[in-house]
């Protein structure tokens, strides 16, 4: 067999390995962008009843309950509440700033993750085509050199769209990963510059 049908045998296989090492890297990134959220977002039971509780306080404006919840609260709404703390009340540009300043370097950390899904959710299907080529080019090399027959040809044909398949069972979870988190993550920012503009409505006009 030419040493050429070798070589290409061989790349196929490490497309193959490189999915699939794509394909664990895709689900650990998965995780790590979902357990960054949930702690952003606080306990699932509890979201919507603390985020009520804080619009309570703010339009009574119990003060001392907000600050109390800012300086305990680990979630991401807790934090832009810190950042609007920092900052004179009287300034409500210096407030927006701060809090803008806070949810950038915040969306910053937490789209890390989310890029690495655009990224495998975008590529993971080309590099799947690739290992597919490689795998045709070498079975029609075998046949060209006579080392195979027809059915031969087409189960290798067969094997090697499985790289495209890989490719695609990695990029579909990912895309869809994406687009889960971007639009809880959007959420997420809305709700806390709620907060803040709230904040900022009621304690103008004490």
């Amino acid at each position: 067999m030419p040493v050429w049908i070798i070589v290409v045998q061989w790349l196929s296989w490490l497309v193959l390995l490189l999915l699939v090492a794509l394909s664990i890297w895709s689900v650990a990134t998965m995780l790590r962008v979902y357990r960054l959220l949930n702690k952003a977002d606080g306990r699932p039971g509890e979201r919507d009843d603390e985020l009520g509780q804080v619009s309570q306080w703010i339009e009574s404006r119990q003060w001392q309950l907000f600050r109390e919840w800012a300086a305990k609260g680990e979630t991401l709404h807790a934090g832009a509440a810190r950042a609007i703390l920092q900052t004179s009340p009287a300034e409500a540009s210096l407030i927006d700033r701060s809090v803008r300043s806070y949810l950038s370097l915040e969306r910053n950390r937490l789209e890390q993750g989310l890029t690495v899904l655009a990224t495998l959710g975008s590529n993971a299907p080309f590099i799947g085509l690739f290992g597919t080529v490689l795998g045709i080019i070498q079975a029609f090399g075998a046949l060209a050199a006579h080392q195979t027959n027809a059915a031969d040809i087409m189960v290798g044909i067969s094997e090697a769209l499985i790289a495209t398949a890989v490719g695609l069972f990695v990029a579909i979870p990912a895309v869809v990963a994406f687009n889960v988190f971007t639009r809880r993550l959007r959420a997420l920012i809305v709700k806390s510059e709620a907060i803040k503009d709230l904040y900022i409505s009621k304690f103008q006009g004490s």
